[in-house]
């Protein structure tokens, strides 16, 4: 019973929802069946958590059917009613709860009855209440076009068909940006999917669609009418366009001005999204040689720190996926002082259940940097590696910081139980397991050579491992490997 549907939606609901549930389940016009009012008097008696060893289908059955013999079906029958009760409630109160639909939807049943002028009342308090963009432009520029579509309508129903020009004008420009928001936003997606999963769209009917379509030109000419929807798309299509183009300086650039310049018009978390997106077209230049734009990176962080771009809700908890990278961005253009600054700042802001495990993860990689290496290996080894989420960051620490100190023996055996964890690792992407496996296979070669296990010079070694795949701690290799020359 605790595994079923119902009770793992019911168990999903706060206080408050449930108290609404139960005015919901007890009224005639949501709910004709009494006996599912009186099943779920007795199920919420173990809300929230179900635990209780008296909660079982044959103790229900009991309470709801006494004297009778057990039948399981009766109860999943319950059950069924409840979970179909419960849904038409969240369905209910998401629609109460977005405005715009519930709105739309009043208007349409106006329309539907007759009631033309009530109708095109409703509509006008609609078209002025969401005249202003106050979410993604995704969904602004469809629910302007729903709007313009009842509209036409209602002309269409009053007999004012000589009206609707403006609004079919409307119309029909809204649906060809919201098109092209969604194209963008899709390319967007389809990328990072090919690039974490291995996948490949190139041939999907959707590329074929998107390939014979002029949407830069669209777009330029959008500027050259001077609309002030351009710079809307702008941002959408060149923040797609340098993902899918990581080898772009145009595309790049014009993304970086798009952060400088453009952002101000979305909500809080489109910027975010555009930054994450920015993040990532750094990180695909950064492993494929390209260090230099590790300082693009930085300045887009500060820049994000500047915002309060950090949080999925504005003032809420750090996001520790950016507060990592941040940390390990700032390492990569050497900025230990404002590193240092920004951990007493910030730290405090991460998820109190990661806040000590991340403050140890940042000294430890900057007592790396600053060459210490016996307190940052005290460090690593503070952390908490079945609860922490970059096991992947505290591998590579741990390996390098085993060659620094001369651990070989310890290095083999890391090596190896590294080796196995990205092999059996199903969260692990395939790019990012051959980036794991270059850095592995490269400094377990590093170590063969220093210790004359492998007589290959040290220029090979350099040029294996340089052209290993999305190579990372380049800088570091090269300087390990510059030792043996000296």
């Amino acid at each position: 019973m605790k595994n079923s549907a119902f009770i793992k939606a019911l168990s999903s609901l706060t206080p408050v929802e449930m108290r609404e549930f139960r005015k919901f389940v007890n009224s005639p016009f949501f709910n004709g069946r009494k006996e599912v009012a009186i099943f779920f008097s007795e199920v919420k008696k173990y809300y929230p958590s179900f635990n209780s060893s008296k909660f079982s289908s044959e103790n229900l059955f009991e309470k709801m059917f006494p004297g009778k013999k057990f039948d399981v079906q009766g109860i999943r029958r319950l059950s069924s009613f409840s979970l179909k009760l419960l849904e038409s409630y969240l369905a209910y109160t998401g629609i109460r709860e977005d405005g715009f639909y519930f709105d739309l939807s009043l208007a349409i049943e106006y329309s539907k009855r007759g009631n033309y002028k009530l109708s095109d009342k409703k509509t006008k308090i609609i078209d002025k209440k969401f005249k202003e963009n106050k979410r993604d432009y995704e969904f602004y520029f469809w629910e302007r076009y729903l709007i313009e579509r009842h509209k036409n309508t209602l002309y269409a129903y009053t007999g004012n068909d000589h009206l609707a020009s403006e609004s079919i004008i409307k119309r029909t420009d809204l649906f060809s940006y919201h098109t092209a928001v969604v194209i963008c936003k899709s390319l967007v997606s389809l990328c990072i999917n090919e690039k974490n999963f291995n996948s490949d769209y190139s041939k999907s009917d959707f590329y074929l669609f998107v390939k014979n379509l002029q949407l830069e030109n669209y777009i330029e000419n959008l500027s050259k009418n001077e609309s002030d929807i351009h710079s809307v798309l702008y941002a959408e299509y060149y923040q797609a366009m340098s993902l899918l183009n990581p080898d772009s300086n145009e595309y790049f650039e014009r993304f970086k001005l798009i952060l400088k310049k453009e952002l101000f018009q979305f909500s809080y978390i489109e910027q975010l999204n555009y930054y994450t997106i920015f993040e990532a077209v750094c990180t695909l230049k950064i492993e494929s040689g390209h260090t230099e734009y590790s300082r693009d990176l930085f300045e887009a962080y500060c820049d994000m720190l500047t915002n309060g771009l950090y949080s999925y809700t504005k003032g809420g908890d750090f996001i520790l996926r950016i507060f990592r990278n941040i940390v390990h961005t700032a390492i990569m253009v050497r900025k230990y002082d404002w590193l240092s600054e920004f951990l007493a700042e910030y730290l405090p802001r991460v998820p109190a259940d990661s806040r000590e495990n991340m403050k140890n993860l940042a000294e430890a990689l900057l007592m790396f940097e600053k060459g210490i290496f016996e307190k940052s290996l005290v460090l690593l080894n503070k952390i908490d590696y079945e609860l922490f989420h970059f096991k992947i960051d505290l591998k590579n620490l741990q390996l390098k910081l085993y060659y620094e100190l001369g651990y070989y023996e310890e290095l083999r055996s890391a090596v190896d139980t590294y080796r196995h964890f990205i092999t059996n690792n199903k969260y692990i992407s395939k790019r990012y397991q051959a980036i794991c496996a270059g850095f592995v296979n490269s400094i377990s070669a590093l170590m063969k050579v220093k210790l004359k296990e492998e007589k290959t010079s040290s220029w090979q070694l350099e040029k294996d491992i340089l052209k290993s795949e999305g190579i990372i701690f380049r800088e570091w290799f090269v300087q390990k490997i510059s030792e043996f020359r000296t």
